[in-house]
């Protein structure tokens, strides 16, 4: 084996979190600790806007009967589905990246999973798949090996299959860590063959295989579901695929206006299940606050209430480089993302209907991005009333990896808890 050290897998950290007091419910801190063990999230490092504990919390005080359906149309690696289940309610998660959801359909599947993935056979072949996206940062007779594992969990059960891709996620991650950067959302790519890592066949089966035990021993450990079968669709917030009016709580953390790419951060995951994001920007440039700028999208003024407005107005008028240009651009997208989720959230969400964002503000150069209050205000354009909203100042953000954004003054950025109800 060369390019990397064999051994016993690291577990991955959860990308930096941030602490901040609940500001409706019974106690808390809606950020993810550094280490989170409790549901799971341990598991894979998947960016969260709030923890396991907080949420179940939550869900105690807005969910309050046995019948509530709960929605996240931003489910990431479902920390929302996870806590209704455990509080025994129905719950839907939404989201667009398929990495997300197979991580949530295996922190979900606590009484599903019972056993392993077995070794796929390894008969002799050659390498073909020259174009492989995983040819980025693994030799080639390592991503053979790979496909023969992919190959093989596609013919398995759902539940086993689910717990081999995140074994897979965590295999891979943990072999190509040398390629992340000071920046946790953006990994590089190999610049020369030698670079790549290369494994051999039954040294990367011995990994995986010792990773499913660890991940089944760890779902066999927990204590945290009811038995309650959470559905998880890939879809886009702004077309949620649910009938009208037939949630009775929200609980969610939209992407936040800071142009961290989701995509570029689980580019690995990405490729493990045939995503080359390099080459098919499809899937990039759909999720709600990515850096690219969808084909046809213009500077033209769209349908934006107040704030959302003023924000549109100062970045068209910035002094810098670019920023009546293609950053004009990457606000507007958001703000359309934003906009169009609200109103199928609202859509979909019974009258008298719970919604609760965790929502953190941020900066476009010395601009400030007051999200929450954006949020607010496009809530109560459809009909929902503010019930509750605590801001608390952020004091470190993933954000100030960018140097070059440090030379702009800025004031403190705040992350609030906001909870509304419609009608």
């Amino acid at each position: 084996m060369t390019g990397t050290r064999a051994g016993q897998l690291t577990h991955q950290p959860a990308l930096p979190s941030l602490k901040i007091p609940s500001a409706f419910g019974p106690k808390g801190s809606p950020k993810r600790p550094r280490e989170e063990t409790a549901g799971l999230a341990d598991v894979f490092p998947y960016y969260a806007g709030f923890s396991f504990e907080w949420a179940r919390d939550q869900l105690s005080v807005i969910a309050p009967n046995d019948d509530d359906v709960v929605l996240d149309p931003w489910n990431g690696s479902g920390t929302t589905t996870l806590a209704a289940t455990s509080n025994g309610h129905r719950s839907v998660g939404i989201d667009l990246n398929p990495i997300a959801n197979l991580v949530a359909s295996l922190r979900g599947g606590v009484h599903a999973v019972t056993e392993a993935s077995d070794p796929p056979p390894n008969p002799s072949g050659s390498f073909s798949t020259a174009t492989d996206p995983l040819l980025s940062w693994l030799s080639p007779r390592t991503v053979f090996r790979v496909r023969q594992w992919t190959n093989h969990l596609q013919s398995q059960a759902k539940p086993v299959s689910a717990l081999g891709y995140v074994s897979l996620f965590r295999v891979v991650r943990s072999l190509t860590e040398r390629f992340e950067g000071s920046n946790p959302t953006w990994v590089k790519r190999a610049a020369s063959p030698d670079q790549l890592v290369d494994v051999e066949s039954d040294q990367l089966d011995v990994l995986l295989v010792a990773d499913q035990q660890y991940i089944l021993d760890r779902l066999r450990s927990s204590n945290e579901l009811s038995g309650v079968q959470a559905t998880l669709i890939t879809a886009s917030a702004n077309s949620l695929p649910l009938a009208n009016r037939s949630v009775d709580v929200v609980l969610t953390s939209p992407p936040y206006l800071t142009r961290i790419d989701y995509a570029v951060a689980y580019a690995r995951e990405l490729a493990v299940v045939g995503v080359d994001i390099a080459k098919d920007r499809s899937l990039r440039s759909s999720l709600m606050g990515t850096t690219l700028i969808r084909p046809g999208q213009t500077t033209s003024a769209p349908r934006y209430r107040t704030l959302a407005s003023s924000l549109v107005d100062d970045v068209s008028k910035h002094k810098s480089k670019a920023s009546a240009g293609y950053y004009l651009k990457q606000v507007r997208q958001y703000l359309d993302d934003l906009s169009s989720s609200f109103d199928e959230i609202t859509r979909v969400t019974k009258d008298e209907a719970t919604l609760t964002l965790v929502v953190q503000d941020s900066y476009y150069k010395d601009i400030h991005i007051r999200l929450a209050e954006i949020c607010i205000e496009e809530a109560e354009a459809r009909g929902w009333k503010l019930h509750a909203a605590s801001p608390k100042e952020v004091t470190r953000l993933l954000t100030a990896v960018n140097t070059a954004a440090r030379k702009y003054p800025k004031g403190k950025v705040n992350e609030t808890v906001v909870t509304l109800k419609k009608g």
